[in-house]
């Protein structure tokens, strides 16, 4: 399973800084990351182009 944090760490980003380029609050992104929720479509097209992965890793879909 991709590890968003780490993916992120490696990108040189914050939590904050991702949550403003995906467009959505801190405490969101936080649970996006931590695998509470699942983005959406959009946010997680987003969040695939700028960690540099397969958007299908995001949802876990083999």
């Amino acid at each position: 399973m991709l590890n968003i944090h780490e993916k992120r760490k490696e990108a040189g980003y914050t939590q904050e800084q991702m949550a403003r380029l995906l467009n959505v609050t801190l405490r969101h992104y936080i649970n996006i990351e931590k695998r509470k929720v699942l983005p959406n479509i959009v946010t997680g097209l987003k969040l695939a182009k700028i960690l540099k992965v397969n958007p299908f890793e995001l949802w876990n879909i083999e």
